[in-house]
């Protein structure tokens, strides 16, 4: 079997705690709405605000005409509701870390949205390249266009490159890419499972 020479990880529910719940609760507390009436709005526009369909401002627009929220809104309200839910999962990270030093390359795929990147320019995601994000790329996970897009850039052979994400489709995806897969669960069982790539540093 071909040498791990590229570990892609997922950003919510793997490098930081899922921020969805959160970023709803403050999104509809600002917005004066129910939680069902702002659930669904999000359920029918988050994939076009993913992947790049629309922007932040279209995306209210929408929320508005589907749930009748009124009042002014901040500049981004999406980056302020990512900040108020952000969490990041430091034993996660530090695995992360631990391989970039042992030479495996590191690098993020994720479905997000263009409002919250700000927060990947911090000092922590140094160690991420590439960043492949869903609404630069215009596609999501599980489809095959994002995994085709993460192959090219990363230039290795798909047996080469391990994706680590939380939802067992997105894995399945990568696996039919040829790509190699582990469903997270927690930085312990990530840390056992890579236990022959840490510590080659």
């Amino acid at each position: 079997m071909s040498e791990i020479k590229a570990a892609i990880f997922d950003w919510g529910g793997v490098l930081i705690e899922n921020p969805t719940e959160g970023i709803l609760q403050y999104c509809r507390e600002v917005l004066g709405i129910g939680a069902g009436c702002m659930l669904a709005a999000y359920r029918k526009l988050i994939p076009y605000l993913q992947e790049g369909k629309i922007t932040e401002e279209e995306f209210w627009k929408g929320v508005r005409r589907r749930t009748g929220a009124k009042g002014e809104l901040p500049a981004s309200l999406w980056f302020e509701a990512f900040e108020q839910s952000y969490v990041e999962k430091a034993d996660v990270f530090a695995v992360a870390l631990e391989l970039h030093a042992s030479g495996c390359r590191t690098g993020m795929l994720s479905n997000t949205e263009k409002p919250a990147w700000p927060i990947m320019a911090r000092e922590p995601y140094r160690i991420f390249d590439p960043i492949v994000l869903s609404w630069e790329v215009g596609a999501s996970k599980p489809q095959r266009r994002i995994f085709e897009v993460l192959v090219e850039t990363l230039a290795l052979p798909p047996s080469e490159i391990l994706l680590i994400d939380d939802v067992e489709a997105n894995i399945r995806a990568a696996r039919e890419m040829g790509l190699r897969g582990h469903v997270f669960t927690d930085a312990q069982a990530l840390r056992k499972s890579l236990a022959g790539l840490l510590g080659k540093g």
